[in-house]
């Protein structure tokens, strides 16, 4: 097994597109994208059962190394203050195959 940082993102919808992009400037290309994630926070419920994405939450999950983690996370970071989500970092392990 390969040691990872496991980072989990969950964010409004409309702000997929933003991290995603802000993701492939950086560098980073792999990751796990669940669309209508349903959960309550600081903003209340969120349903997931609307027709848009005004009210729904996206999960991003990815395994990189620590230097990934760390470019991730200083670039998140801001969009997160500035937009709200959560941002998840721990340690991994991926079974290799």
């Amino acid at each position: 097994m390969k040691p990872v940082k496991r980072i989990e993102i969950i964010m409004d919808s409309l702000d997929v597109k933003m991290v995603l992009q802000e993701l492939h400037d950086i560098g980073i290309t792999s990751y796990s994208l669940i669309r209508d994630v349903v959960g309550a926070g600081d903003r209340g419920a969120r349903s997931g059962d609307l027709l848009n994405d005004a009210m729904n939450n996206s999960y991003l999950l990815i395994a990189c190394d620590e230097a990934e983690a760390t470019r991730i996370t200083e670039a998140l970071a801001p969009k997160l203050k500035r937009y709200g989500g959560v941002c998840l970092v721990s340690d991994a392990e991926w079974l290799q195959h």
